[in-house]
């Protein structure tokens, strides 16, 4: 098995027991790694309706094929668990400290987690050796403090620890596990960590990853770095970084302004690209071995907030936490980023809960007694890092907004959900679906709930079909996008990989690695099959046709102003088009029987459904 390394670390911490057991060749091939192999092990080992945070529910640190070879934009590893924000089931891709690259070294390809330690842990993955380490005095430190005092512990300041601060400890439900500068946040992972009381994991290993077939993987490196050199975008990707998609959303009516209420921001000079480099960078960063350092570090050199040193922000925590919060100050956005980063929580969770509640009492429908006695309004940094603090803490009313959006509407309640802008429980990334509405199709059939990035519509509405208002083509495109991401999670490349490959190039490296030849045709099955058995798994859990839907803001709520003014999602009809290429029901969104044999998923099916 080129590619891998054939083994999945196995440790129940409630019993304290760590096994390994062999990588089955043929899932392997038939899932690919990362989330196509994470999809198919919850699939088979969380059981029907079992509580995100119970310690029968499992979490999945799985790398791929990729992770640990010379191969361009295979930094990241992926994190599958069940949802304590819907439910459903959820994964995350993370870069950042070289865990991915790190645990293939040390002798794995995947790490399960389940049960519930008796008092908090890390776990020591120390090239095959593994350890059950007593993380008492690590808890209640942040994110940062975390990795800092583990390597200073360990006396190996290259060790890649992946850790979750004091919101993943309190289970707020957002929070997420920070590597480095980079974040697997969305989904819950940091909160399901927490639940098991484990602080985090830290591997180091000096094991080989063995290529298959050498003389083609330096041909493809070849190219790749070729085509890299010659990409014009590269220079303005490594330039600006992800905020430069700023310009492009906020001009397009897409960017998301005061709980996405509308499409224009009096503050959007605050926050354009060339206003968050020239205020905040230092230096680029890049990711294990990535040809493109798209990462910022920055620094606040002036204002209250003077001094922060921190990564990023990136585009969607400039989104969420500035303009949809009516924040027009960088530098606030900068601190509220670095906050969250260090209590470890989602930034878009995170923005799009406050601005929620902003909305609900400009509204009226909550008020001083309820907040706290503060008085919630648009463009106040304050009320924001007060909320991030309270958030992370559970303390006050941040007890309430740690529980994530949709629950919160569910308290207030008053009609607040037809504002609440989330699908099944997951918070919207910043992009308002009026203004771009096959993303608004993408939001409501992600396996999760809303997210971005599932299979982002962005350029192929607005370049490839130039047609970002109506439903035209808009199941195909979905399909395609869904998959094109699927496939890519479980190869494990980068999505900026497209500033150097397209997925068939990304094949012919997954060819050349593993030696398995996958034709582009196998690609699109598997791709099928993959993102067909999430839907099984959410299924299972009582999802149906009824939860592919968004908030009433989006399909009752034109648009007031912009580039997209007086438009709202066409769901319905994009639906029909959606599941008539999926091969999916369409009275019950479940996927036909003709589908699941096809996609070689019934004994699968019939033996855990």
């Amino acid at each position: 098995m080129r590619g891998y390394m054939g083994k999945i670390l196995r440790i129940d911490l409630t019993n304290e027991k760590i096994k390994v057991e062999s990588l089955d060749q043929t899932i392997a091939r038939s899932y690919v790694g990362g989330r196509g192999l994470g999809s198919y092990l919850a699939y088979r080992e969380i059981a029907p309706k079992v509580d995100p945070f119970s310690p029968d529910s499992s979490i999945y640190f799985i790398t791929g094929p990729l992770q640990g070879t010379l191969t361009p934009f295979t930094p990241k590893f992926v994190i599958i668990n069940k949802s304590p924000l819907s439910g459903s089931l959820s994964r995350s891709v993370c870069g950042g400290g070289g865990f991915g690259p790190g645990l293939k070294y040390a002798g794995y390809d995947a790490v399960v987690i389940k049960g519930k330690a008796k008092k908090p842990v890390y776990v020591l993955i120390d090239d095959g050796k593994v350890e059950i380490k007593d993380a008492q005095k690590y808890w209640g430190m942040t994110t940062g403090e975390t990795q800092s005092a583990i390597k200073k512990d360990l006396n190996d300041n290259s060790v890649s620890v992946i850790p979750i601060g004091p919101a993943g400890e309190k289970l707020v439900r957002f929070s997420g596990v920070i590597v480095s500068s980079r974040a697997a946040a969305r989904g819950g992972t940091g909160a399901v960590m927490g639940s098991k009381h484990l602080k985090a994991i830290a591997v180091r290993g000096a094991k080989s990853v063995c290529v298959a077939d050498i003389g083609q993987f330096r041909k493809l490196l070849e190219e790749t770095y070729t085509t890299i050199r010659e990409n014009p975008a590269v220079a303005k990707r490594i330039e600006l970084g992800t905020p430069g998609t700023v310009a492009v959303s906020y001009s397009s009516g897409i960017l998301p302004i005061m709980n996405f209420s509308r499409s224009t921001f009096e503050g959007i000079q605050g926050l354009m690209p060339e206003m968050v480099r020239d205020t905040l960078y230092i230096h680029n960063e890049s990711c294990f071995g990535c040809p493109i350092p798209c990462g910022k570090l920055g620094f606040i050199k002036d204002g209250p907030y003077k001094g922060t040193v921190l990564p990023g922000p990136e585009y969607e925590t400039i989104g969420l936490l500035g303009s949809n919060c009516g924040i027009s100050d960088i530098r606030a956005v900068a601190q509220a980023n670095y906050l969250c980063n260090e209590y470890g929580m989602d930034t878009i969770s995170t923005g799009s809960v406050i601005a929620f509640v902003m909305e609900c009492y400009q509204r009226g429908l909550i008020t001083d007694k309820d907040t706290d006695d503060m008085k919630l309004k648009f463009g106040d940094p304050e009320i924001v890092m007060t909320l991030i603090e309270k958030i992370a803490h559970r303390e006050g009313f941040g007890n309430l907004l740690a529980e994530g959006t949709k629950r919160v509407s569910e308290v207030i309640g008053q009609d607040s959900h037809k504002f609440a802008m989330h699908s099944k429980g997951q918070d919207f990334a910043a992009y308002d679906p009026r203004a771009l509405v096959g993303m608004g199709l993408m939001y409501a059939t992600a396996t999760p709930g809303a997210n971005h990035s599932f299979g982002p519509t962005l350029t192929a509405e607005r370049v490839g079909l130039k047609d970002m208002l109506t439903h035209k083509e808009k199941g195909k495109l979905n399909r395609k996008e869904q998959n094109k991401y699927c496939l890519q999670d479980s190869m494990i490349f980068c999505s900026f990989s497209r500033f150097g490959m397209d997925e068939r190039q990304q094949l012919r490296f997954t060819n050349a690695v593993t030696g398995w030849n996958y034709s582009d045709e196998e690609a699109t099955l598997i791709a099928d099959r993959i993102y067909t058995l999430e839907r099984l798994f959410n299924v299972r859990e009582g999802f149906s046709k009824a939860d592919d839907n968004l908030p009433w803001r989006c399909l009752n709520e034109p648009l007031p102003d912009g580039p997209a003014k007086g438009n709202t999602v066409p769901l319905d009809r994009m639906l029909k088009d959606y599941y008539e290429e999926r091969g999916w029901n369409q009275d019950s969104g479940m996927p036909d029987q003709e589908t699941i044999e096809r996609l070689g998923l019934s004994d699968l099916v019939s033996e855990y459904r």
